[in-house]
């Protein structure tokens, strides 16, 4: 179980990556589009090798490291097209528009994925389900506050992704917790009586 937690860890750390590299570049004084542009390959890179290598994507850096690939390209492309309007909104709603490409990425992960949108394929599909909808309900709550407080990054992004991975977190623990009981009690059960680990 250790070892499953560290690589969890490590994996959730290189997704993270992106989002620190675009943060470095825009917060360090650099133009926007470039920090755009820089976070764009890079999301798109790590999203890519994780796909060769098989590895397990964290739902919600899933959500944003697809944000931060598709977003300037996007606002860019409609920018050339013409298409202003769209490309302002874009550009507005970008920073808040985070948990909306959560949300979306969660709702495809709770119908398509075996691991849907809560993250964890050995959970049973009714309580996958369940949670995942759970995650899904507060992460639609948590949209109109970031929109309220857009352009406050604390409290626009910052505490609304610690709420959805502190949630996560708890409801893969709370399953593992009841799955690791109920194994306990079944080899009470199975051991013979009078014998003790």
């Amino acid at each position: 179980m250790a070892g499953s937690q560290q690589k969890s860890w490590l994996t959730d750390t290189l997704e993270s990556l992106p989002s620190i590299v675009f943060l470095v570049a825009w917060r360090g004084g650099g133009d926007i589009a470039f920090a755009g542009w820089l976070g764009a390959a890079s999301a798109l890179a790590l999203l890519l090798g994780f796909r060769f290598y098989r590895m397990p994507f964290n739902p919600i850096l899933l959500g944003i490291n697809l944000h931060l690939a598709a977003i300037t390209p996007l606002i860019v492309a409609s920018f050339h097209l013409g298409v202003t309007d769209l490309a302002r909104l874009l550009l507005r709603s970008s920073e808040s528009g985070v948990l909306i490409s959560v949300f979306l990425t969660g709702c495809l992960l709770t119908l398509f994925s075996g691991r849907g949108f809560v993250g964890d394929a050995t959970m049973p599909r009714r309580l996958r389900l369940q949670f995942s909808a759970s995650l899904l309900a507060v992460t639609a709550a948590l949209i109109p506050w970031s929109f309220a407080h857009a352009g406050q990054t604390l409290v626009s992004l910052a505490v609304p992704f610690m709420i959805l991975f502190a949630l996560r977190r708890f409801l893969i623990a709370r399953w593992h917790d009841k799955a690791g009981g109920n194994s306990s009690a079944f080899a009470g059960l199975a051991m013979p009586a009078g014998e003790t680990h």
